[in-house]
């Protein structure tokens, strides 16, 4: 839906988001909450009108209960629809289809890609990983790599009933990425090894190189403001490209969740396709795969990441045009 390609001018990325902003059932979303989005509004008007609108779904804010207290932080999976009714949680799902964040499309690139597996709590390194796997068995995607990218987040004590089940001894998400990787394509032997584990888990960062057919790396980034939180997207992004010597026109193929994958697209141009002339989709696992251990397909879920992709718009767009 998002898919970005260098040989596109800009515009007509721009002409995609805008697509997506103006998709009907936003504006039947706006209305369950009470309110309307005013009519004729330009793109960024309405842009900035939705961000500032959807505060009101920042159930990681709102709901305190959502609190790991091994973290301090508000775990995803830890929301409840309780702030909703049941028209608002209906317009949500109806809202989230349409937006591409529970079903996914086919994919429109198979040739030589690099493929960047996102890390992220539960069970998202196994089944994220697993799903890479079959894109390139079943899918017939041309991996040149396969990178599991990740920060160096402590596991909570929340995630750990779901994490345990394939890799009870993991500290941190670049252990469950390791785990996940080592289970999924059956390795065994380190090619290398090397980073910098320091006192502050946001300022280390890790990398293990894998002996297989498909060159499997996986790598931690540091936080590029580690004094106030640990590593997020945007970081991983950046610091992958630092590492490596990639040539500018390369194609890379993220693998995440499906109901991240607009807000991870987006934050994935602004971050390599713009700057660097990334050609780049994004995919999820099948959807299914999430039923009973992973979670996250409540309407309050897909509410907040409705407001990911507006903020991450907002950052992409608002000084641009």
């Amino acid at each position: 839906m998002l898919s970005y390609r260098n040989f596109d001018n800009y515009e007509c990325f721009i002409s995609k988001c805008k697509s997506w902003l103006y998709t009907p059932e936003l504006d039947i979303l706006v209305e369950q909450f009470e309110n309307r989005i005013p009519r004729n509004l330009a793109f960024t008007d309405r842009l900035d009108w939705l961000a500032d609108f959807s505060q009101i779904w920042d159930f990681r804010k709102i709901q305190s209960v959502a609190k790991d207290l091994k973290t301090g932080e508000t775990a995803r999976w830890l929301l409840s629809n309780s702030n909703l009714n049941e028209m608002q949680m209906a317009a949500a799902i109806k809202a989230a289809e349409a937006l591409g964040m529970i079903t996914g499309q086919a994919l429109t690139n198979k040739n030589q890609v690099t493929i960047l597996v996102l890390g992220g709590a539960r069970m998202s390194c196994l089944f994220r990983m697993r799903f890479a796997k079959e894109l390139c068995e079943s899918y017939g995607i041309r991996a040149k790599e396969i990178v599991g990218l990740t920060g160096m987040r402590l596991i909570s004590d929340s995630e750990r009933s779901t994490t345990d089940t394939y890799a009870p001894e993991a500290k941190t998400e670049f252990d469950l990425m390791c785990e996940a990787a080592k289970r999924v394509f059956g390795l065994s032997r380190e090619a290398s090894r090397e980073g910098e584990l320091l006192d502050s888990l946001n300022d280390s960062w890790a990398r293990i190189r894998y002996k297989s057919k498909i060159p499997i790396t996986i790598l931690a980034a540091p936080s590029s403001e580690p004094e106030k939180r640990r590593a997020n997207t945007a970081d991983t992004f950046q610091f992958w490209r630092e590492q490596r010597d990639a040539e500018k026109e390369n194609s890379v193929l993220l693998v995440t969740s499906q109901i991240y994958v607009p807000y991870q697209q987006l934050e994935a141009v602004r971050i390599l396709g713009i700057p660097y002339g990334y050609n780049l989709e994004t995919v999820g696992f099948p959807r299914e795969w999430s039923v009973g251990m992973q979670g996250l397909q409540t309407a309050a879920n897909y509410l907040q990441e409705i407001r990911s992709v507006l903020l991450s718009m907002q950052k992409l767009f608002i000084k641009k045009i």
